[in-house]
This record gives C-alpha cells, structure tokens and sequence, in this order.
C-alpha cells in the first residue's frame, strides 16, 4: 500500500490534500495534532471527504485522540514511549483501530542487537504493526533493516521497516518486495515528512521498472 502524509496547520489544507491523495494512493496519515483549527466540526468535515483509510499521527494530544477515535478510524501511529495506559484507552475508545507502534532514529541505524531489543520491547505492547524508521549512515544499513523485516514478515507479523536518508532510498522502493505493510510517499517534494522520501509519482515510477 502507498500511504500520503499529510502535514498541514488548517483543516481546509488537510482536506484539499486528503481528497488528492485519494485518487492516486491506499492510505492518508494526517497529523491531526498540527491542524490548528481542528475540531469535532472540523473531524465531521474531514470523515464527508474520507474515501480511503486514515492513520492518525498522534503527537499527544489527549483531546484530539477522543475526537478522532469516535469516528473510528482505521489506524492510528503511536510512539514506542506511549505508555500502556493510552494503549488501553485507544482500545476502549475505538477496538477496531489498528494501532503502529513507531521507533524512530534520525541520526543512525542502531545495532542489529539494539534494533531486536526494540522489536522485543514493542512486542510487549502487543499492538498490531510494529515500525521501525532508522537514518542511514551507509547503504548497508539497507539491508540491516531489510533482515528484521524478513523476519518479521516470516513469523506473521505485520511491520514497517525504512530508511531515512539519501542513502535510505533503496529501502523504500524495495521494501515492499519483503513484506513491508505500506509505503509512505508524499504527493509532493514540498509535503515530505522524512528525508529520502519518494513522492508517489516517483514511487510509482520505480516499481514499475
């Protein structure tokens, strides 16, 4: 699956994006939590337009999360640091929700022994795809990332496995041949939301060849 980040600080932006992002792609992730006129009026507007999936970037915002999982949205993409507790109230408030566990590194790719520590600690959560965003230093770090997602996929479980970073561009063009559960490209250069990211046009480009 492809899936459009959508990044915008007005309800109106993300709703224009929204509707785009559904003609050429599976999924929207819209970070709800940076929308500044954000509302219940403003989520109802949101759910009119809605045609595809959404994922939730939740960012912390108590508030924000009640609204959005009262319209049961299918995914939502949580930090390996959120505690249990709102693992529990995300459950509650909205069963039907898959919930992304996240762990990001912006500045390397960690050590295959750090990286299975970090899957074993998500495993705890027991959420239903496990992500891992790592920045890579040397293209090797590639196929570091690709071997847990093998793995991954191996044993059933769904996972994201990516690199960031210009060296981190192979690992989303090939991702998906070992598993990866989706692919995030933006719409435009301008709407990336990690480096390395491909915009969809590209994305699709690449796996046509």
């Amino acid at each position: 699956m492809i899936c459009v980040p959508i990044r915008r600080k007005t309800s109106k932006e993300a709703v224009k994006l929204m509707v785009s992002a559904q003609k050429v792609a599976d999924v929207s992730e819209i970070w709800f939590d940076e929308i500044s006129d954000f509302s219940e009026e403003k989520m109802s507007e949101i759910m009119k337009k809605k045609k595809t999936p959404i994922i939730y970037k939740w960012q912390g915002n108590n508030k924000n999360l009640k609204i959005v999982l009262k319209n049961n949205i299918e995914y939502i993409d949580i930090d390996l640091k959120t505690e249990k507790s709102i693992i529990h109230k995300i459950r509650e408030l909205s069963p039907k929700t898959k919930i992304i566990m996240s762990f990001h590194d912006f500045k390397k790719t960690p050590s295959d022994s750090d990286l299975k520590k970090i899957i074993s600690k998500m495993k705890t959560k027991k959420v239903d795809i496990l992500k891992i965003s790592t920045f890579a230093n040397d293209f090797s770090d590639n196929f570091r990332i690709f071997k847990i997602l093998s793995d991954l996929s191996e044993k059933g479980e769904k996972a994201i496995c990516i690199c960031m970073g210009e060296k981190g561009k192979f690992s989303r063009i090939a991702g998906h041949l070992l598993g990866n559960y989706l692919m995030y490209a933006p719409l435009d250069k301008k709407d990336i939301t990690a480096e390395g990211q491909l915009t969809v046009k590209e994305l699709k480009k690449c796996l046509l060849k």
